[in-house]
């Protein structure tokens, strides 16, 4: 079937992606095809290798998509009218059934981390991904860059690169753990999706990380009416 003629080049890009998606819901991360998403886009082949390459160009494109949506986000949230340490903590409590961009994020995620799929994926594709993923490492530099300029985080700009690690490793090792859980129960389900369900603001989680912020000196330390509020807030905006 030969390319509507009506469809520029970017809405083609986004048929290919929700096509992708749709193929891979309907299959796996693994299983999908190239003709499946021709098929699901309404496009020939030939345009669809004028946009990606191979398989893993395809999932490489998804997660590009993936890293922009994350971005904006975590912009949205780092922007509520919250105390740094309720904005960090903001960023763990939100219901991500409620924000994902795909069922199968947190596999996806996993498999674009891969030095074999890294090396098939095109250069354009991979500096888009690259792009986006650093969007989000930024909204956190320029939060705790911030925090120590206007002296809310007093223990000044030296601790800034040690807490944001210590934040950094809890929170992306508890949200790895749950996806490798989820992936063990679900085995070959689908697409092993699943998406990470709201913590509770009590959860132990959310008081570990209360501790650590805590272990540094703020002007306004983080309470437990501050995490309640932080849950008040994204309800109000849908992430929650």
């Amino acid at each position: 079937m030969a390319p509507a003629p009506k469809f520029s080049m970017q809405e083609q890009e986004q048929m290919i992606l929700d096509a992708a998606e749709k193929s891979i819901e309907n299959s796996s991360l693994l299983d999908f095809t190239m003709s499946a998403i021709a098929k699901g886009a309404g496009l020939s082949m030939g345009s669809i290798y004028k946009h990606v390459q191979s398989k893993e160009d395809v999932l490489v494109a998804l997660a590009a998509n993936m890293y922009a949506n994350e971005a904006a986000m975590y912009h949205t949230v780092l922007t509520l009218p919250l105390t740094i340490p309720e904005k960090i903590i903001a960023t763990n409590l939100i219901d991500r059934s409620k924000v994902q961009t795909y069922s199968f994020e947190g596999q996806l995620d996993n498999l674009v981390s891969s030095a074999a799929l890294l090396k098939r994926g095109s250069p354009m594709w991979l500096d888009r991904m690259r792009n986006n993923s650093k969007k989000i490492e930024q909204e956190f530099d320029l939060l705790f860059s911030n925090a120590a300029q206007s002296g809310e985080f007093i223990s000044g700009m030296e601790a800034v690169e040690e807490i944001g690690l210590l934040l950094w490793s809890l929170t992306a090792g508890y949200f790895q753990l749950v996806r490798q859980h989820q992936s063990l129960l679900q085995g070959d389900n689908a697409a092993a999706g699943g998406a990470i369900v709201a913590i509770a603001p009590d959860a132990p989680h959310v008081r570990g990380l209360k501790r650590i912020l805590n272990a540094y000196e703020w002007q306004q330390p983080l309470t437990q009416q501050g995490i309640e509020k932080a849950c008040r807030l994204l309800e109000d905006i849908g992430f929650r």
